[in-house]
């Protein structure tokens, strides 16, 4: 089977506390939740591309244990293709563990453990699967190497239309490691205001340091199109026609967990339609809208249907400018 996306990256279990705010550098705090969720960027973007409509394959690894069973299973609910996410005998299944405060925004650290244990042999088996999918979307939860892998798997590609890479940069690594293993491998490269602002060496607090940053990671990473995102202040894209700014939707916030997973999932998904990227960004920009009004993981990655319906009653307010809408420089 052809896929139209296929996800190569991380699967794991959040355990997330809430409390009225996060805590301090050696502080403890009195939370008020305790929740286990699916998680990992790979998972939640597979799903995610799920979601939005596309057929989508990850290729992962968990271990051989009750999360891995019970993340197989909330992928296959959810639509996500796991013939090629395989069982790790030795490594448990990998864990996050998020601290969540009261105005959604979040913190977590990442023990890959099984996902980080993904082998090339894994990957040369998926060789087909990668080279004839319509996108690859890739994160930086595993081995470097290993992304790196699948995305010079699918520049061999012999199909009509090779797959479009995206690479959500995230976390953050060391820059020129990251350069030097996708040099010319990537097509859109997608990081948050804080990652950019690693790569970069900037401060990335608005459109006009995002620019700034995007220009610089642009050039430094040898790719065509890079999107910096801004939560609720929008995002920034540039690219050889120029620099646009997408002006975000105000929604309530609830939880901005998994909200970068959701708009990189909807624009894969786009993307594998074969829309062009103007077209694209809206649709995955609602995503991430709707996705930091529920809380949850997979549950609050929104449907097609729904992410459709929230751009057609999307309207102009006070004569602003229309929130979706995308600006160029004159």
């Amino acid at each position: 089977m052809n896929f139209d996306v296929v996800v190569v990256g991380s699967v794991h279990t959040d355990f997330v506390a809430s409390a009225g705010r996060l805590p301090s550098k050696g502080e403890t705090l009195p939370g008020h939740r305790f929740e286990v969720h699916p998680g990992g960027k790979g998972g939640n973007q597979a799903v995610a591309a799920a979601q939005a409509g596309a057929a989508t394959a990850l290729i992962a690894r968990v271990g051989q244990d009750l999360f891995g069973r019970q993340l197989r299973e909330g992928l296959n609910a959810k639509g996500v293709d796991t013939s090629h996410v395989s069982i790790d005998h030795q490594l448990p299944t990998g864990a996050s563990t998020v601290l969540t405060g009261g105005d959604g925004d979040y913190a977590s650290i990442i023990v890959p453990a099984a996902a980080g244990n993904l082998r090339a042999a894994e990957l040369d088996v998926a060789r087909d699967v990668i080279a004839n999918c319509a996108v690859l979307l890739l994160q930086l939860e595993i081995p470097c190497e290993r992304s790196a892998q699948a995305a010079a798997i699918s520049r061999s590609s012999r199909a009509h239309r090779p797959p479009v890479v995206v690479l959500n940069i995230a976390p953050a690594r060391e820059d020129n490691l990251v350069a030097a293993a996708f040099d010319g491998k990537v097509d859109v490269l997608v990081a948050n205001a804080v990652e950019a602002g690693m790569l970069s060496q900037t401060l990335v607090s608005d459109a006009e340091s995002a620019t700034t940053a995007a220009d610089q990671m642009r050039h430094h990473m040898n790719v065509d199109t890079v999107i910096v995102t801004l939560g609720g202040a929008g995002a920034v894209v540039c690219h050889p026609q120029g620099v646009w700014f997408h002006h975000a939707w105000p929604v309530e916030v609830v939880d901005t967990i998994g909200a970068g997973d959701a708009f990189v999932g909807a624009l894969a998904a786009e993307l594998a339609r074969g829309l062009p990227l103007d077209a694209a960004l809206p649709f995955a920009s609602a995503a991430g809208a709707l996705a930091v009004t529920r809380a949850g993981a997979y549950d609050a990655l929104p449907a097609r249907e729904a992410i459709l319906d929230f751009l057609e009653s999307a309207t102009q307010a006070d004569g602003d400018m229309l929130p979706g809408a995308i600006t160029r420089p004159a």
